[in-house]
């Protein structure tokens, strides 16, 4: 029986940007919505410096978080590092858009900073600083059969070729603070989480209920096997620009703190109950990458490290340990 460490937390392009620039994040998610209304959280924590103050708040807060988990992370030294993470856009396009896609390959490459607009981001790298990870491509090839075996359609690639910087900013973002160096063997689980809202030749995403059976067949593959298994949960919350039940406008904060206690209280499975409606109007798409680590882990209390919950961050942001 396979040993699992579960960890989860964000991936959003901001936690790799010096909170200096967070407004322009801001403004340009905000101009995408002609209707937008700041709510009045968000104009409290704008105060009277665009934000600034409470940027560098959050900021620090997600680098000390982030700080705990690699801290454990290598403390534990897993086998296999499972992150599982929504491509949005970036590696499957049209005319290939699987609800679920496992890293075949024996190695993958990302370059988090291309995105950023050059070398404006935290550690002032080059836009192509590029970060690689060797990938356990027996053990996951073995994962695949057995799920597509265990009912899971599974599809799998062994290359990424669909996006020229590698791995899907929800993978990459969070291995920059997790496992720069690559120590750890990379097994990347792509999800559709956005669905419809990519576009509209995207098929639906996954439901919840689907996301975390796929987590349960996941864990009986584990169940078979000797490795240490780090489990990673990559995504934010509730988005404030697709929480369609405020005009996709403010987070929803009673909502995902009512999910946050479930997880905290080990009761994580009941999650899996959300219906797509529900989650469209929270804007909580993502936290099916959450169910499906729930899915792994089972019912098991969570160590909730930290929970940013601004709407500066344009997210709900949570930062937790299994194990």
């Amino acid at each position: 029986m396979a040993e699992l460490l579960g960890l989860g937390c964000s991936h959003g392009p901001i936690i790799l940007t010096p909170p200096e620039v967070w407004h322009k994040s801001r403004e340009r998610i905000f101009g995408r919505n002609p209707n937008f209304q700041a709510p009045p959280q968000l104009i409290e924590a704008l105060g009277d410096d665009n934000g600034l103050t409470q940027d560098r708040l959050d900021q620090q807060k997600i680098v000390d978080a982030f700080q705990v988990m690699r801290d454990r992370l290598h403390e534990w030294n897993p086998d296999v590092l499972l992150v599982i993470g929504d491509d949005q856009s970036e590696n499957f396009k049209q005319d290939n858009l699987p609800p679920f896609c496992l890293y075949t390959g024996s190695e993958v490459d990302g370059y988090p900073f291309k995105n950023m607009g050059g070398n404006n981001n935290s550690w002032d790298a080059a836009a192509n600083t590029k970060f690689s990870f060797i990938c356990p491509a027996d053990f996951s090839r073995d994962l695949r059969n057995s799920l597509i075996r265990d009912g899971v359609d599974m599809s799998s690639s062994s290359a990424l070729t669909g996006w020229e910087w590698g791995l899907a900013h929800a993978i990459i973002n969070p291995l920059v603070y997790l496992d720069p160096e690559g120590k750890f063997p990379l097994l990347p689980l792509f999800v559709n989480c956005y669905g419809e809202e990519a576009g509209p030749d995207y098929p639906p995403r996954p439901t919840a209920r689907r996301c975390y059976e796929v987590g349960q067949a996941i864990r009986r593959f584990l169940d078979t096997r000797t490795e240490r298994v780090a489990v990673v949960a990559s995504s934010s919350w509730s988005h404030s620009f697709l929480a369609h039940k405020f005009d996709c406008s403010a987070i929803d904060l009673d909502t995902d703190r009512r999910y946050l206690e479930l997880v905290r209280e080990g009761k994580g499975s009941e999650l899996a109950k959300l219906t797509p409606e529900e989650l469209q109007n929270s804007g909580d798409h993502e936290i099916l990458n959450w169910i499906i680590a729930l899915g792994i882990l089972g019912d098991v209390p969570a160590e909730i490290v930290d929970v940013r919950e601004s709407h500066t961050q344009l997210a709900f942001r949570v930062a937790a340990l299994w194990g």
